[in-house]
Protein backbone atom coordinates (compact mmCIF):
# COMPACT_ATOMS: atom_id res chain seq x y z
CA UNK A 1 0.00 0.00 0.00
CA UNK A 2 1.09 2.92 -0.49
CA UNK A 3 2.55 5.61 2.56
CA UNK A 4 2.08 9.41 2.19
CA UNK A 5 2.80 12.03 4.27
CA UNK A 6 0.80 15.74 4.69
CA UNK A 7 0.80 18.11 6.33
CA UNK A 8 -2.42 20.46 7.40
CA UNK A 9 -3.49 23.21 9.19
CA UNK A 10 -6.73 22.20 11.28
CA UNK A 11 -7.28 24.05 14.60
CA UNK A 12 -8.92 21.86 16.34
CA UNK A 13 -11.47 24.69 18.03
CA UNK A 14 -13.09 24.38 14.49
CA UNK A 15 -15.39 21.63 16.53
CA UNK A 16 -17.22 24.01 18.58
CA UNK A 17 -18.90 25.38 15.45
CA UNK A 18 -20.47 22.54 14.93
CA UNK A 19 -21.64 22.52 18.50
CA UNK A 20 -22.91 25.85 18.97
CA UNK A 21 -25.97 27.86 18.03
CA UNK A 22 -25.86 28.88 14.38
CA UNK A 23 -25.38 32.84 14.38
CA UNK A 24 -27.74 34.64 12.57
CA UNK A 25 -27.02 36.49 9.01
CA UNK A 26 -26.60 40.44 9.45
CA UNK A 27 -29.03 42.07 7.33
CA UNK A 28 -27.88 41.94 3.68
CA UNK A 29 -24.43 39.78 4.10
CA UNK A 30 -24.84 36.35 3.02
CA UNK A 31 -21.45 35.30 3.48
CA UNK A 32 -22.26 32.18 5.82
CA UNK A 33 -24.30 30.28 3.60
CA UNK A 34 -22.89 31.70 0.11
CA UNK A 35 -21.32 29.29 -2.07
CA UNK A 36 -22.44 26.14 -3.89
CA UNK A 37 -24.81 23.58 -2.57
CA UNK A 38 -25.98 20.06 -3.47
CA UNK A 39 -28.61 17.76 -3.36
CA UNK A 40 -28.50 14.10 -4.91
CA UNK A 41 -29.46 15.37 -8.42
CA UNK A 42 -29.81 19.22 -8.36
CA UNK A 43 -27.27 22.35 -7.66
CA UNK A 44 -28.10 25.61 -6.08
CA UNK A 45 -25.54 28.50 -6.07
CA UNK A 46 -25.83 31.34 -3.46
CA UNK A 47 -24.36 34.87 -3.63
CA UNK A 48 -23.14 37.17 -0.74
CA UNK A 49 -25.81 39.94 -1.18
CA UNK A 50 -28.33 37.31 -0.95
CA UNK A 51 -29.40 36.04 -4.96
CA UNK A 52 -30.05 32.40 -5.12
CA UNK A 53 -30.66 30.29 -8.27
CA UNK A 54 -31.56 26.27 -8.21
CA UNK A 55 -30.57 24.32 -11.52
CA UNK A 56 -34.07 22.43 -11.76
CA UNK A 57 -34.56 20.15 -14.51
CA UNK A 58 -37.35 21.84 -16.26
CA UNK A 59 -36.56 25.28 -15.84
CA UNK A 60 -33.57 26.92 -12.99
CA UNK A 61 -35.18 29.51 -9.92
CA UNK A 62 -34.10 32.55 -9.74
CA UNK A 63 -34.71 35.05 -6.63
CA UNK A 64 -33.50 36.81 -3.79
CA UNK A 65 -33.37 36.05 -0.02
CA UNK A 66 -34.46 37.72 3.66
CA UNK A 67 -32.89 36.11 6.19
CA UNK A 68 -35.69 35.51 9.61
CA UNK A 69 -34.43 34.71 13.35
CA UNK A 70 -35.90 31.36 14.21
CA UNK A 71 -36.16 29.92 17.79
CA UNK A 72 -37.40 25.83 17.43
CA UNK A 73 -39.19 24.10 19.58
CA UNK A 74 -36.46 22.92 21.75
CA UNK A 75 -34.88 26.90 22.00
CA UNK A 76 -32.24 26.96 19.71
CA UNK A 77 -31.95 29.85 17.48
CA UNK A 78 -31.09 29.23 13.77
CA UNK A 79 -31.62 31.32 10.54
CA UNK A 80 -34.64 30.87 8.07
CA UNK A 81 -34.09 32.55 4.68
CA UNK A 82 -37.41 33.53 2.94
CA UNK A 83 -37.09 33.33 -0.57
CA UNK A 84 -38.28 35.27 -3.43
CA UNK A 85 -38.75 34.01 -6.90
CA UNK A 86 -38.22 36.47 -10.15
CA UNK A 87 -41.13 34.17 -11.82
CA UNK A 88 -43.63 33.74 -8.68
CA UNK A 89 -45.53 31.39 -11.46
CA UNK A 90 -42.60 28.88 -11.25
CA UNK A 91 -43.75 27.81 -7.70
CA UNK A 92 -47.04 25.79 -7.11
CA UNK A 93 -46.41 26.48 -3.26
CA UNK A 94 -47.32 30.10 -1.63
CA UNK A 95 -44.20 30.23 0.58
CA UNK A 96 -40.41 29.08 0.41
CA UNK A 97 -37.58 29.16 2.49
CA UNK A 98 -34.42 27.88 3.13
CA UNK A 99 -33.73 26.86 7.20
CA UNK A 100 -30.61 25.97 8.87
CA UNK A 101 -29.71 23.71 11.71
CA UNK A 102 -28.07 24.89 14.97
CA UNK A 103 -25.84 22.10 15.04
CA UNK A 104 -25.17 21.35 11.20
CA UNK A 105 -23.52 24.13 9.28
CA UNK A 106 -23.14 22.66 5.95
CA UNK A 107 -26.71 21.53 5.79
CA UNK A 108 -29.91 24.14 4.32
CA UNK A 109 -33.50 22.20 4.04
CA UNK A 110 -35.34 23.82 1.34
CA UNK A 111 -39.31 24.37 3.43
CA UNK A 112 -42.22 24.85 1.30
CA UNK A 113 -45.62 25.99 2.82
CA UNK A 114 -44.29 24.77 6.35
CA UNK A 115 -43.08 20.86 4.67
CA UNK A 116 -39.41 20.02 4.94
CA UNK A 117 -38.24 18.96 1.47
CA UNK A 118 -35.25 18.47 -0.24
CA UNK A 119 -31.60 18.87 1.72
CA UNK A 120 -28.90 20.74 0.22
CA UNK A 121 -25.07 20.34 1.31
CA UNK A 122 -22.17 22.55 0.92
CA UNK A 123 -20.00 19.90 0.22
CA UNK A 124 -20.72 17.06 -2.67
CA UNK A 125 -19.90 14.76 0.10
CA UNK A 126 -22.11 13.58 2.71
CA UNK A 127 -21.26 10.91 5.31
CA UNK A 128 -23.46 8.92 7.15
CA UNK A 129 -23.88 6.18 10.12
CA UNK A 130 -25.66 3.23 8.57
CA UNK A 131 -26.05 1.76 12.00
CA UNK A 132 -28.21 -1.28 12.10
CA UNK A 133 -28.97 -1.21 8.49
CA UNK A 134 -28.20 -3.43 6.11
CA UNK A 135 -26.08 -1.64 3.55
CA UNK A 136 -27.22 -4.16 0.42
CA UNK A 137 -30.07 -1.84 0.50
CA UNK A 138 -28.18 1.22 -0.74
CA UNK A 139 -26.54 -1.23 -3.45
CA UNK A 140 -24.44 -0.70 -5.96
CA UNK A 141 -21.72 0.09 -3.28
CA UNK A 142 -18.34 -0.67 -2.18
CA UNK A 143 -17.20 -2.45 1.14
CA UNK A 144 -13.77 -1.89 2.71
CA UNK A 145 -13.68 -3.37 6.01
CA UNK A 146 -11.15 -1.87 8.19
CA UNK A 147 -12.35 -3.32 11.27
CA UNK A 148 -10.57 -6.39 11.43
CA UNK A 149 -12.86 -8.04 14.07
CA UNK A 150 -12.64 -4.90 16.33
CA UNK A 151 -15.82 -3.90 18.42
CA UNK A 152 -17.79 -1.66 18.48
CA UNK A 153 -17.21 -0.99 14.79
CA UNK A 154 -19.07 1.53 12.97
CA UNK A 155 -20.38 1.21 9.41
CA UNK A 156 -19.75 4.64 8.05
CA UNK A 157 -20.71 5.30 4.35
CA UNK A 158 -19.87 7.94 2.07
CA UNK A 159 -22.27 8.97 -1.07
CA UNK A 160 -20.69 11.40 -3.48
CA UNK A 161 -23.34 13.62 -4.62
CA UNK A 162 -21.75 14.27 -7.98
CA UNK A 163 -19.69 12.24 -10.16
CA UNK A 164 -15.81 12.66 -8.67
CA UNK A 165 -12.00 11.11 -9.96
CA UNK A 166 -9.03 10.36 -7.79
CA UNK A 167 -11.02 9.23 -5.25
CA UNK A 168 -9.12 7.58 -2.11
CA UNK A 169 -10.42 6.30 1.25
CA UNK A 170 -7.07 6.28 4.03
CA UNK A 171 -6.28 5.16 7.09
CA UNK A 172 -4.62 7.96 9.22
CA UNK A 173 -2.07 7.44 11.88
CA UNK A 174 1.14 8.95 13.69
CA UNK A 175 -1.00 12.16 14.25
CA UNK A 176 1.06 15.32 15.60
CA UNK A 177 -0.32 19.01 16.23
CA UNK A 178 2.67 21.38 16.73
CA UNK A 179 2.69 24.14 18.60
CA UNK A 180 1.11 26.46 15.88
CA UNK A 181 -2.05 24.40 15.69
CA UNK A 182 -0.74 22.44 12.27
CA UNK A 183 -1.62 18.33 12.10
CA UNK A 184 0.67 16.57 10.61
CA UNK A 185 -0.05 12.59 9.63
CA UNK A 186 0.72 9.38 7.64
CA UNK A 187 -2.46 8.07 5.67
CA UNK A 188 -2.32 4.85 3.66
CA UNK A 189 -4.36 4.19 1.03
CA UNK A 190 -7.51 1.53 1.66
CA UNK A 191 -8.77 1.79 -1.28
CA UNK A 192 -8.66 4.23 -4.68
CA UNK A 193 -10.56 4.65 -7.85
CA UNK A 194 -9.86 6.69 -10.70
CA UNK A 195 -13.58 7.94 -11.22
CA UNK A 196 -16.49 7.14 -9.69
CA UNK A 197 -20.43 8.27 -10.67
CA UNK A 198 -22.59 10.63 -8.94
CA UNK A 199 -24.30 8.16 -5.94
CA UNK A 200 -21.70 5.94 -5.63
CA UNK A 201 -21.54 4.94 -2.20
CA UNK A 202 -18.87 3.49 -0.29
CA UNK A 203 -18.94 1.60 3.14
CA UNK A 204 -16.33 1.42 5.65
CA UNK A 205 -16.89 -0.54 8.04
CA UNK A 206 -14.53 1.04 10.73
CA UNK A 207 -13.61 0.82 14.83
CA UNK A 208 -12.62 4.99 16.14
CA UNK A 209 -9.53 4.99 18.64
CA UNK A 210 -8.85 7.56 20.48
CA UNK A 211 -9.42 11.42 20.11
CA UNK A 212 -7.78 12.00 16.43
CA UNK A 213 -9.60 11.63 13.22
CA UNK A 214 -8.13 8.55 11.63
CA UNK A 215 -10.19 7.89 8.70
CA UNK A 216 -10.31 10.21 5.82
CA UNK A 217 -11.60 10.47 2.02
CA UNK A 218 -10.42 13.05 -0.76
CA UNK A 219 -11.49 13.32 -4.75
CA UNK A 220 -11.36 15.74 -6.98
CA UNK A 221 -14.92 16.64 -7.99
CA UNK A 222 -16.48 17.61 -11.58
CA UNK A 223 -15.52 21.92 -10.82
CA UNK A 224 -12.02 20.58 -10.88
CA UNK A 225 -11.59 21.38 -6.85
CA UNK A 226 -9.90 18.74 -4.80
CA UNK A 227 -11.75 18.07 -1.37
CA UNK A 228 -10.03 16.19 1.35
CA UNK A 229 -11.80 15.52 4.64
CA UNK A 230 -11.68 13.55 7.96
CA UNK A 231 -14.00 11.42 9.76
CA UNK A 232 -14.70 12.01 13.18
CA UNK A 233 -17.51 11.05 16.08
CA UNK A 234 -19.18 14.44 17.00
CA UNK A 235 -18.45 15.10 20.75
CA UNK A 236 -22.20 16.63 21.19
CA UNK A 237 -24.78 13.71 19.84
CA UNK A 238 -22.16 11.00 18.54
CA UNK A 239 -22.71 11.40 15.16
CA UNK A 240 -20.42 11.72 12.09
CA UNK A 241 -19.08 14.99 11.26
CA UNK A 242 -16.81 15.38 7.94
CA UNK A 243 -13.71 17.56 9.24
CA UNK A 244 -12.62 19.88 5.85
CA UNK A 245 -8.29 19.16 5.63
CA UNK A 246 -6.20 21.20 3.29
CA UNK A 247 -4.33 19.76 0.23
CA UNK A 248 -1.52 17.89 0.76
CA UNK A 249 2.40 19.20 0.40
CA UNK A 250 3.71 16.30 -0.62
Amino acid sequence: MKTIRFFTAVLLTLSLLLTGAAALAEEGDFSEIAGVWYTDEIMMEITEDGRFEIGWNDEDWLGSLQAEPRTNDEGEEYTAYRMTLDNPELSIWDTLELATEPYHSGKLTLVHDGTPGDVFYDIPLYVTDLGEEDPADYDPYVLIDEAAGKEPAVLVMFTLLRPATDVAVMHMYDQEIDEDGNLGYNAVTLEWWAELDGQTRIVVKHVFEGDMPDLMITFIAEDGNGYNYAVQLSGEDGSLELWTLQPSNG
